[in-house]
């Protein structure tokens, strides 16, 4: 057979012709889509059951009451089960929030601002995945919970994804779904959490925090984190460098933490020593909280230092002897913390003799205090190598306020920047806050340190005394006043250079 003038037989294989179809008839096609979709839509069915099991469980348990017993029953277990999630509520308050308030806020969240952007968010900022027959994989959300002020999802990453990836991506995100602040966590290989911070509870002052009565020197209440719950400093076995420029509120992050520790401080089982080298400006209307203190000698301030240094060693050897391996605080050998002040004077502006006495010290102290419970609690301005050469001994770093971008690396370490550490964006009228570089997470924890008044400092100091000081007389807790002025000042005026007044944004 010719077609136009060609075989048909000479055009097989090249492509201008194509094998016989065959037709499903319609009576066959129909039945096999609609089984199909019934068949997706209970898959999902199930997979949402068994993710919202707190919903879905309670509703088969009714829907069976109902079937069984009719719908009377069904009502009175409905109020039963009403009336249990009530006295739940009204009693254990924050086992209910974890277990019922989060989920379902965090269910309506999901449908009413992620679930519809999803998509697009994650092939917008490049974490989608195109396989070679255009099919599209996005990282799945597994879990969602929500609070007032942040949303958590719980994400699985695609193979071949690193938490890294949707951390590099968290401004672009940021800016999708408008929130606050984004920031991801590794919770396990090829999970992570997705931070969404819709509100900033860090804006208005934050009260001083009640001590507990025996504190947890692990976790010791110092501030109030982004999300909205209380933030817990580490101390035991630690070293602190709190950096920050002048008025970022470096004052209340070291008043936050001693205030944690005053109870201990009476008890006997943390010991105190204070250094400032500013004559007593910031640490001396709490000076009995401290066994040992030095503001104005610098050989004084210097052999304090040495005589911790040589305690230190003292109680190194007693330990070994003991054949004590592991350090636990008690009366007789307490937890010392050495709280230093402008520690820059000492290391970069004081004498020379005196710098290379403080630096053989300091470097004695954090790099084998922490086995045998010495921690030091260090401020300064300026984290710069030529200023405290050594900084790289101290395991856990603050950073408040700070003067430039190139600061931020120095302090939390390389990549805190890029992660949303900006430090130098901190706005002065916001003192107290800071970023905590905490050990598991890819981004700096944004937090702020609770504001204490001089009043509440001597009030603490007089409560919480440490045992060496018997024969301490508390200030008089009357307003100081103003001789220029001829007129009562309330604490935030009466010590202008060592706490901050109130500023725009903050509650006075």
């Amino acid at each position: 057979m010719l077609v136009n003038g060609t075989r048909v037989e000479d055009l097989a294989g090249t492509g201008l012709t194509t094998r016989q179809r065959y037709v499903v008839p319609l009576w066959v096609t129909v039945p096999l889509f609609i089984t199909k979709y019934l068949a997706r839509a209970s898959r999902w069915l199930l997979r949402q059951a068994f993710t919202y099991w707190g919903l879905s469980l309670p509703a088969f348990v009714l829907l069976v009451i109902w079937s069984r017993l009719g719908g009377l029953w069904a009502l009175t277990a409905l109020t039963w089960w009403l009336a249990l999630g009530l006295v739940w509520a009204y009693r254990w308050p924050a086992s209910f929030d974890v277990a019922v308030s989060q989920p379902s806020r965090g269910v309506w969240r999901w449908w009413t601002k992620y679930k519809r952007r999803w998509h697009p968010a994650m092939d917008g900022t490049g974490l989608t995945r195109v396989t070679p027959d255009r099919e599209v994989y996005v990282p799945a959300v597994t879990r969602v919970r929500s609070t007032p002020v942040v949303d958590t999802l719980h994400l699985r990453l695609l193979h071949g994804q690193t938490p890294a990836d949707v951390a590099a991506r968290a401004e672009g995100l940021r800016h999708v779904y408008a929130a606050h602040r984004c920031s991801v966590i590794e919770d396990a290989p090829g999970r992570v959490r997705v931070l969404f911070y819709a509100k900033d509870p860090l804006r208005h002052l934050v009260a001083p925090l009640e001590p507990a009565p025996l504190p947890v020197l692990d976790a010791l209440p110092v501030a109030l984190g982004e999300d909205g719950e209380v933030f817990c400093l580490w101390l035991n076995g630690r070293h602190v460098l709190l950096a920050g420029a002048s008025g970022s509120g470096k004052g209340s992050a070291l008043w936050s933490t001693v205030r944690a520790l005053a109870p201990a401080v009476a008890d006997g089982t943390v010991r105190l020593r204070g250094v400032d080298p500013k004559g007593g400006m910031e640490l001396f209307p709490g000076r009995a909280l401290f066994a040992e203190y030095a503001d104005e000698d610098l050989d004084a301030m210097l052999a304090l230092l040495e005589r911790a240094v040589a305690d230190m060693n003292d109680r190194k050897r007693r330990l070994k002897d003991a054949g004590v391996r592991v350090f636990t605080p008690s009366k007789e050998d307490p937890l010392e913390v050495i709280v230093i002040d402008e520690l820059a004077f000492l290391t970069a502006y004081a004498p020379k003799d005196i710098k290379a006495k403080v630096a053989a010290a300091m470097q004695v102290l954090l790099s084998q205090g922490r086995a045998v419970g010495y921690s030091v609690l260090a401020a300064l301005q300026d984290p710069r190598k030529e200023v405290l050469p050594f900084r790289d001994l101290f395991t856990y770093r603050i950073a408040l306020r700070l003067a430039e971008d190139s600061h931020v690396d120095m302090v939390l370490g390389e990549g805190a920047l890029e992660r949303g550490a900006a430090c130098h964006l901190i706005p002065a009228s916001l003192p107290g806050i800071a970023y905590v570089r905490v050990e598991g997470a890819l981004e700096p924890v944004r937090v702020r340190f609770s504001y204490l008044s001089d009043t509440d400092i001597v009030d603490m100091a007089s409560q919480w005394p440490a045992p060496e000081n018997t024969d301490w007389t508390p200030l008089p807790d009357t307003p100081a006043s103003d001789p220029a002025a001829g007129r009562e000042t309330g604490p935030d005026e009466a010590y202008p250079f060592r706490f901050w007044t109130t500023g725009e944004g903050d509650d006075a």
